[in-house]
């Protein structure tokens, strides 16, 4: 059995965009393995930090819409580390780059560069631009594990401590809708550490362990001063509680799936593939059924329906094999 030498603290980090030109649109996503942290300003540019002597593995998927077909092609990589690999593919393509920066590379800043192409669109390049850290025997996995007083937490984690009116921290946007009395901004994440290994004359690469979190980001939610009732915030709770009924879901979803190919590249592949298209579809249905949350509740007014709703979220919490909408 292969682990693609990952261990430890590794942290997958998706980063999804999409660019369109005439009537073809062009959707890629970075996922990287043992980055201590990364961030986009948004468009065709990524920036991860890395220790040195980490193993490290980049993933870009590029897909096209309608389908067609996609190449992707490195054209820079750091003097001295491994060559990338070309990708070709109808509808959707992913390519891996595993590298390890070498001890005394602290400081630097490499970049790695892919250019992607399809017909109806001109050539585009994709850059990851890597700050390599000094090594660290232990590591922060930023977005999921936050450090400090649960107080400053920008990014507070369900559990079973009920929000209150103090956790919205922005204040309301100019554009809102002004039957609106509040916001909860939250997301749906998972981590995962991939794990391969040769089956006879395939491979095959499942999930070796999963992190799915559900998040209130208190610096994106907000509530008008004077319409901060119980009421409303109970709504604002159940609003919480269906992402957490979605993040179980999408847990046990993703816990299972495995992927296969003749090498222990196309094996993971595979495997990213069909993690992605799970997440993607778990997150429309809870995108949906919050909307139908507070469409049927006149966003938390009509007192009979937010109690209906209230038993039902109820029910999906304790359910433990969550059949949800």
């Amino acid at each position: 059995m292969s682990r693609l030498g990952f261990v430890g603290c590794a942290l997958w980090v998706a980063v999804v965009f999409g660019w369109g030109q005439t009537a073809v649109t062009l959707r890629w996503s970075w996922e990287v393995q043992a980055a201590s942290s990364c961030f986009s300003s948004g468009g065709t540019f990524l920036q991860c930090q890395v220790s040195e002597g980490s193993s490290a593995l980049v993933s870009l998927s590029v897909s096209a819409d309608p389908a067609r077909t996609v190449h992707v092609a490195p054209v820079a990589v750091p003097t001295g580390w491994p060559a990338g690999s070309s990708s070709s593919g109808w509808g959707t393509v992913t390519t891996l780059y595993a590298f390890t920066p070498p001890p005394g590379s602290a400081g630097r800043r490499v970049e790695i560069v892919y250019r992607t192409w399809t017909d109806g669109v001109p050539p585009l390049d994709l850059k990851v631009a890597v700050d390599i850290a000094a090594s660290s025997s232990s590591c922060a996995l930023q977005a999921s594990a936050p450090t400090g007083p649960l107080e400053t937490q920008t990014r507070l984690l369900w559990s079973s401590r009920p929000i209150t009116w103090d956790d919205f921290w922005a204040p309301s946007p100019p554009g809102r809708d002004p039957q609106a009395a509040a916001a909860i901004a939250m997301v749906l994440q998972y981590q995962m550490v991939p794990v391969v290994a040769q089956e006879g004359p395939s491979w095959r690469a499942r999930v070796d362990s999963l992190t799915v979190t559900a998040a209130m980001e208190r610096d994106r939610s907000w509530a008008l001063p004077d319409r901060r009732t119980p009421a409303g915030l109970l709504h604002e709770q159940r609003h919480f509680d269906l992402a957490e009924a979605y993040r179980r879901f999408l847990e046990r979803s993703l816990r299972g799936i495995s992927g296969t190919g003749s090498s222990a590249s196309e094996a993971m592949q595979s495997l990213l593939r069909l993690a992605e298209s799970v997440f993607q579809e778990v997150l429309g249905r809870h995108s949906a059924t919050q909307t139908q949350y507070d469409r049927e509740t006149n966003h938390g007014r009509d007192a009979a329906r937010q109690d209906e709703w209230e038993r039902k979220i109820s029910s999906w919490l304790l359910d433990p094999y969550l059949r949800l909408p």
